[in-house]
């Protein structure tokens, strides 16, 4: 932001300073011999602003791709071949006690990504966690359950299916991770493209 600032300070005082020339240059209060001279220093104050400004596009667009909000903690135990779960939603501050069978549990749902330019101006990616699943290694070798969250809702399944074609919609999918139980707290985040799981 401060980068971005003293760009178009810089910018600034090159308009003011060409304006200067031209009017002095009516007046004829300068030399024609020394606009040249003027002429470089103006490019110079050009190109810093114009670095400046670049330099603050790039950090910021470097935020909004590496920017990470923790959205729930997630407890899962192994108990024969079925998972006991704790699942706090951070968002709805609500806590969520189930099993599921499998050798692996995985947390899915939906994200939409709007576009760059509402990205750069701080706009948050869409979600909705909706539900956790078992997993295992070999699909026929054991049995597997899921836990619903929250209801398939018709919205997302009309983002899925037309996103790109709504304004400002970068994309819309299905996102899913998967881990296996540990006896230990797992935290979940959410960034620029989906869920992260971090055991910490």
């Amino acid at each position: 932001m401060l980068t971005g600032i003293i760009g178009l300070l810089f910018l600034l005082i090159a308009l003011l300073m060409i304006i200067s020339i031209f009017e002095n240059l009516i007046k004829r209060k300068i030399k024609v011999r020394s606009i040249p001279r003027n002429f470089i220093v103006f490019i110079i104050i050009v190109l810093l602003g114009s670095s400046f400004i670049y330099l603050s596009l790039f950090l910021k667009t470097f935020s909004v791709y590496t920017k990470e909000e923790q959205v729930g903690t997630i407890y899962a135990t192994s108990n024969n071949k079925s998972i006991d779960i704790s699942f706090y939603n951070e968002k709805e501050k609500k806590n969520y006690e189930f099993s599921i069978e499998g050798e692996q549990w995985m947390i899915e749902g939906y994200f939409m990504r709007w576009s760059l330019p509402l990205r750069l101006f701080g706009t948050p990616s869409y979600y909705k966690i909706t539900r956790f699943s078992g997993r295992a290694k070999n699909p026929d070798s054991i049995k597997t359950s899921y836990y619903q969250i929250h209801t398939e809702q018709t919205i997302w399944k009309y983002f899925l299916k037309h996103g790109e074609k709504i304004p400002f919609v970068d994309a819309a999918y299905g996102i899913a991770t998967f881990q296996y139980p540990k006896n230990d707290t797992f935290y979940l985040y959410i960034n620029d493209t989906g869920f992260i799981l971090r055991n910490r």
